[in-house]
């Protein structure tokens, strides 16, 4: 059972959810670059961008026109169409954001961890397990944090063996726990 490793996180939005994308770690304001992190398994979707749609830690929404972006192993280079060396120094620290809808379509049995987060676990007969509170990622595989209704911790692995059914529409997972208790 895999999922997104990096998932796209949720921000919020009137009407629709962000997804995160990025963070600019870093800007060059005489040459418009921003160096953004890349939190996304496809960091190749930033080639596709026209514009950056930027939140603020405050909250603030900021968009720049894209110029050229240049993809690397763990950054993202984005030259911005904008004269303003204010607002290119106001992005630092800012999520790249895009509308929920244009997140990438999963291949199957690869889950958004966002989605995953929230889901009821039940074991194999049916009986609640817990509810999923937290993705874990391992180099091995995945770990999904459960809690039961008393708080108590279960640690699931991420893997085919255990999890038998993800029900994202449903609002649940099916895991067999047998051989891990």
């Amino acid at each position: 059972m895999s999922n997104d490793t990096r998932a796209e996180r949720n921000g919020d939005r009137a009407g629709e959810q962000d997804v995160i994308i990025g963070r600019v770690k870093s800007v060059n304001v005489p040459k418009r670059q921003l160096r953004i992190v890349p939190e996304t398994s496809y960091p190749e979707r930033f080639n596709q961008l026209r514009q950056l749609s930027l939140k603020t830690k405050e909250g603030r929404r900021i968009r720049l026109a894209l110029e050229d972006v240049k993809v690397g192993q763990s950054v993202v280079v984005a030259r911005v169409g904008v004269e303003n060396e204010d607002e290119i120094a106001s992005t630092r620290g800012a999520f790249v954001v895009v509308p929920r809808s244009e997140r990438y379509e999963l291949p199957e049995n690869e889950h958004y961890i966002d989605d995953l987060v929230g889901l009821v676990v039940k074991d194999s007969s049916g009986s609640i397990i817990g509810r999923l509170c937290e993705v874990w990622e391992t180099p091995a595989n995945d770990i999904y944090q459960v809690l039961d209704a008393e708080g108590r911790e279960i640690l699931l692995p991420a893997i085919e063996d255990v999890i038998l059914k993800v029900d994202i529409e449903g609002g649940e997972m099916i895991a067999d726990i047998s051989n891990l208790i």
